[in-house]
């Protein structure tokens, strides 16, 4: 439909910002973890998997929660997947401050982002189907899906080429963190405004 280039320059915009961000927090967690000493230990590799299983657990948790209502309200749950996307990244990137605490932490973060993976998905159909015309929703949504790779892609590259001015410590990465995400935050937002979905 017409509204679709808005949507897609702020939702591109926005997959660019998110991946950036996730940059910025990895690295964080890595610090946190141990990398900057030298390798990593099997304690801290098991932390990381460990991490992982519990952010997918909760996130299974919280789909079977919301289950039917991302269908009612997609550009509410699409935001809800933005803001659990950034407050996963900065929860992140507040790991080094306390590392005994690595953990809990990096859990709750990682259940975030899989709140934000499967919000984003679940109400993917729907967006995309607001804009679809002549039943092209399967054309719709692999443009979408293309110009959202080339969008994180790029957003990994600015994250990976601003990383040494940001620095490792949480309190250089952190106001960056926020700038980015309001960004982010703001760009998911203007693209919503284009949706028609209601």
């Amino acid at each position: 439909s017409s509204d679709y280039f808005a949507y897609s320059r702020w939702y591109m915009l926005a997959a660019g910002a998110g991946s950036t961000c996730m940059v910025l927090s990895t690295q964080s967690l890595l610090y946190a973890v141990g990398l900057g000493a030298g390798s990593i230990p099997m304690a801290a590799a098991l932390n990381w998997v460990l991490k992982d299983g519990l952010g997918q657990l909760g996130g299974v948790l919280f789909a079977s929660f919301v289950n039917s209502r991302f269908d009612a309200d997609p550009k509410r749950w699409r935001m809800v997947a933005a803001v659990a996307l950034d407050f996963a990244c900065i929860l992140e990137a507040l790991t080094p401050l306390v590392p005994v605490l690595f953990l809990p932490i990096a859990s709750v973060a990682n259940m975030g982002k899989n709140v934000s993976w499967l919000a984003a998905s679940a109400t993917r159909a729907n967006i995309h189907l607001s804009f679809a015309r002549r039943a092209n929703l399967a054309d719709v949504t692999a443009k979408a899906g293309s110009q959202t790779v080339l969008a994180s892609t790029i957003g990994t590259t600015i994250g990976v080429i601003i990383s040494p001015f940001v620095g490792s410590t949480p309190l250089t990465i952190l106001p960056a963190l926020l700038g980015i995400s309001a960004f982010h935050l703001g760009c998911v937002f203007k693209a919503l405004t284009q949706v028609s979905c209601d």
